[in-house]
This record gives C-alpha cells, sequence and structure tokens, in this order.
C-alpha cells in the first residue's frame, strides 16, 4: 500500500462532507438568509440561487459518487453548463456553515478546517470547469477529427464490459453524434465493433475505409481513414494522443502538487493556534496524523551532546509508554547515520529529509517493535532550518503491523511539516522558563537553568564549574536541588523531563 496525500486529502473532504450533511436543517435556513441579504437585482438574484441549488443538491444528495478516487475535485457533472457564480457568493454560503456549527458546544477548530476544505475544493472546481473539457479524451478527439489537416472521417470511444465492448461516443469530423439515439452498439471483440461501425457508413463509402485501433488507458479509440492514408496518419496520432497525455499529467501534478501545499497550510493554521508549549507539542503530534496519510505518531525530541532522544507525546498510542522511552541514539543506527551527516554538512543543509523504513526491524530496537507492533515506519525531522539544529523526529506509520509505502508528495509534505514544527517548537522553549516561573509550576533559578543546560550538553560537574566561575561543590550543590525540585532521580532523568517540559 502506497501512502498518499490524494487518499488522505479525500478523507478530510468527505470528514467536512459528513459535517455539513449532520447539519443540514440548520444551514438550509442560513443559506435563505444568504439569499435576501444579496438580492440586489435580478441577474445576482438568479446566480445566488443557482449556487444555493447546487450546492444544496450536491452536499445533501442521499449518494455522492466517490468513485474518481484520483481526484477529489470530481464534483461537478464534466458535461453540463458552467456554474455562473463566484467566490464571494460561494464564501457567503461557507461562512453560514461555519456559523451554524459554532453554535454546537462540541464543535472543533478541526471540524471548520474540514468544511473550509470542503469548500475551497468545490469551489475551485466549479470555477475551473471551463478548462476542464482541454483534459477529456473526447474533446482531444473531437478537436483531431474536426482538423482540415487529417483526413478522418469519425472517431469513437469503446469501453469494455462484462466481455463485450461497447460504443460510448461516436461522432465525424462536424462533431455530429453518429450514435442517434443508439441504446447500445456492441460486439464481443473489438475487430467485430469495428465491422459494426464500418456497416452503418453508406454502402459506395465503407470500402475504401479502414478503422485504426488504439488503446488509450482502459478505453479503445476507433479511427476511421481511408486505406490509402493509414500508414502517414497513425504516426501523427500516436504522436497527437502522447501530447495530450503529458498534458493531462502535467494538470494532475498540479492538483497533487496544490494537496500537499493545503496539507501544509493546515498544519501551519492548527500549531500556530497553540499557546503553550504542550499544546504545541500536542497539536504537532496530532497535526502529522490529521493532515498527512498516517494513522499513528510519536513526537520525541533530542539532545545533541548526549545523543539522546526523550519521548514527548503519542497521537493514537500509549502517552504513558511513550514519555517512558529515554533513548541512546547509538541503538539506532539508521537515525545516528543521517545525523552524522547532519553534522558533517551543518549549516550547508538546508531542510532535512524523512526517512522511511520499509522493515521496522532494521532501525529500531526489538522491545519497540514488539511493544508498538512496528511494521513499516517513518521518521520525520523536527528542526530549525535557519541554524539547521534538530529538536527531535516524529515517528509515523500506519498502525500495529501495517507495510506501506510513502508517494513523493507526502515526503515534500513531511520535510515542511517538521520545519514549521521546528520553528514553533524553538519559539515556544525560549519562552517555556517564563511561563513555569508565572503558573507556579517547577521554579528553577536562572543559574540552575545553566546547569541543566551544560548536563544536556554532557559536561562534567568539573567542566561546567569551570564555565560558570564556580566550585565544584557549589555545582554539586545547584545540581542536587535541581534533582529535588524536579522530583526526578539522577541528572539523565532531570535533563529528560526539563526537555520535555521545554525548560532547557
Amino acid at each position: 500500500m502506497s501512502l498518499t496525500l490524494n487518499s488522505q486529502m479525500i478523507r478530510l473532504f468527505n470528514s467536512g462532507l459528513e459535517i455539513v450533511k449532520s447539519h443540514q436543517n440548520q444551514i438550509l435556513p442560513e443559506w435563505e438568509h444568504v439569499l435576501t441579504h444579496l438580492q440586489e437585482g435580478e441577474k445576482s438574484t438568479k446566480n445566488v440561487e443557482n449556487t444555493i441549488t447546487f450546492f444544496t443538491e450536491y452536499l445533501f444528495a442521499e449518494e455522492v459518487d466517490e468513485t474518481d478516487k484520483d481526484h477529489v475535485n470530481a464534483v461537478m457533472p464534466r458535461n453540463s453548463d458552467p456554474l455562473q457564480t463566484n467566490q464571494f457568493i460561494i464564501t457567503f454560503l461557507e461562512n453560514a456553515v461555519h456559523k451554524v456549527i459554532q453554535q454546537k458546544e462540541n464543535h472543533s477548530y478541526h471540524d471548520h478546517q474540514a468544511v473550509q476544505y470542503l469548500f475551497s475544493t468545490i469551489s475551485d472546481d466549479i470555477l475551473k470547469q471551463p478548462y476542464h473539457h482541454y483534459f477529456t479524451i473526447e474533446s482531444f478527439l473531437k478537436n483531431l477529427v474536426s482538423s482540415n489537416q487529417l483526413p478522418i472521417e469519425w472517431a469513437a470511444i469503446t469501453i469494455k464490459k462484462d466481455h463485450f465492448h461497447f460504443v460510448e461516443k461516436w461522432f465525424n469530423n462536424l462533431s455530429q453524434d453518429l450514435l442517434l439515439g443508439s441504446d447500445e452498439l456492441k460486439a464481443d471483440t473489438v475487430y467485430s465493433l469495428s465491422e459494426l461501425l464500418l456497416n452503418q457508413m453508406p454502402e459506395d463509402n465503407k470500402a475504401k475505409y479502414n478503422v485504426l485501433t488504439i488503446p488509450h488507458e482502459d478505453l479503445i479509440l476507433l479511427i476511421c481513414v481511408e486505406h490509402h492514408d493509414t500508414s502517414q496518419i497513425m504516426p501523427f496520432i500516436t504522436y497527437a494522443l502522447q501530447t495530450y497525455q503529458y498534458g493531462k499529467d502535467s494538470f494532475k501534478e498540479n492538483k497533487q502538487e496544490q494537496q500537499w501545499k493545503d496539507s501544509v497550510i493546515m498544519f501551519n493554521e492548527t500549531i500556530m493556534r497553540s499557546r503553550t508549549y504542550n499544546e504545541a507539542v500536542e497539536n504537532i503530534t496530532a497535526g502529522f496524523v490529521n493532515y498527512l496519510p498516517f494513522e499513528r505518531c510519536a513526537l520525541f525530541s533530542y539532545s545533541v551532546n548526549d545523543q539522546m532522544g526523550f519521548g514527548l507525546f503519542g497521537h493514537r498510542l500509549d502517552n504513558n509508554a511513550i514519555q517512558n522511552i529515554t533513548e541512546d541514539i547509538s541503538n539506532l543506527p539508521l537515525i545516528q547515520n543521517n545525523l552524522q551527516l547532519l553534522e558533517l554538512f551543518g549549516k550547508s543543509v538546508s531542510y532535512l529529509q524523512p526517512i522511511y523504513m520499509e522493515d521496522a526491524t532494521r532501525g529500531f530496537p526489538d522491545q519497540y517493535v514488539q511493544q508498538f507492533e512496528l511494521s513499516s515506519v517513518v521518521v520525520a525531522p523536527i528542526y530549525v532550518s535557519s541554524s539547521s539544529k534538530l529538536l527531535g523526529a516524529a515517528i509515523l506509520d500506519q498502525g500495529r503491523g501495517k507495510h506501506f509505502k510513502v508517494a513523493q508528495e507526502t515526503f515534500t509534505a513531511l520535510t515542511k511539516f517538521g520545519q514549521s514544527a521546528g520553528e514553533i517548537l524553538s519559539k515556544y522553549q525560549n519562552d517555556r522558563y517564563d511561563d513555569k516561573q508565572h503558573t507556579g509550576e517547577t521554579r528553577l533559578s536562572p543559574r540552575e537553568i545553566e546547569v541543566l543546560q551544560l548536563m544536556a550538553r554532557g559536561a562534567s560537574t568539573i567542566e561546567a564549574a569551570s564555565t560558570l566561575n564556580l566550585s565544584e561543590y557549589t555545582v554539586r550543590d545547584y545540581i542536587s536541588a535541581i534533582i529535588q525540585k524536579m522530583d526526578t532521580k539522577n541528572r539523565t532523568e532531570s535533563v529528560a523531563k526539563a526537555i520535555r517540559e521545554g525548560l532547557i
């Protein structure tokens, strides 16, 4: 199974759809108020009415076609006339939905984001609908057949279903529909179907024509030309079809690029709403799951000088189990190798690539593999890009014992997530000490914070005393006071707790 952002964005789209459906009775009256408010003229009123009618029929239909899994945006009937609307009207309708949701006690910011993504996706599809026909095989063929430079008599699009080949579309160089209302033209082979179509032509013409058979995706295209033109036309049609496919693929890639950008924007919006360090940690951990195609996430901090990792938080995992983890990076050889590369290149590295492990046993100790039933895993670095400072990592998977692969656009989004998370955590770590002093939590003096920082860097008691211009005995007194205040057992546990709480 390959993890794509498309699948996750479909899930977010459907989540927004379900939220809207569940509030239908409250939304429809709000839309009536919008209609009343926007009645400024006959034309404007008609556009508002048509927009409300479309959204009502689509959003509150009993069943919504979800067969097009490659295009979340495929919500408009491609053969329908373009909806005459604008972003201003659509935004009014969306705001009415947010107003309804806001009145519910159990609403969440994630609910609003799902609705926002739903409306932006539909809006994008509506406003770009006039351009969609350029990327349909029917439009391509009609342009090809109607060209004055190509002697093509007609073209047909056929599909295979239940062991038969059916004619789906059939038109000539005047774009006339040659099916003429026929319910069904079918045959058990493509050759027989070609003969059937030739037999529909006048007797004095069909003998001089030949039908070219061209496979395309899950379709078969039939192109009718005169016998003597076959060898000249076939290479041109093949080249034109390749050019069309390249344009279609580019259009699809642009949509995929927009999807990872959308996921990054929503992740950033969520973590920026964090008011404390702990809330930032929780929002970051949940965000990796909510906006990327993963089911579980564990967030870890990293001490550069101690080469240690400390569990911060787990989303859809046993949080206590994650926070009890304190691990030497040397026990994680694949991660350690990548950290050595970071140390080697330093600030010349502008971003850190996520690490994909198809088999977690190759990168993690057996005890964690068994405890959390790890299979395939992704490790996303959390870092500050301006200083190339690694703060930690998010470890992600698809759930207990599940193998998966990761698509390229997901890797791109992971890189951006790690950078955004690093910037937020760095900001809150700098403010965390003042927060502790004002909330009455663990109170450490500025000197004790300095001692903790040196301990985190691996300094000995003598080295800390030398750096701070204190006696070794005074430093030991500070260490004892720190252990007592933080209610820990030793120096290492004190450093781990201080990192988890953002004190250092």
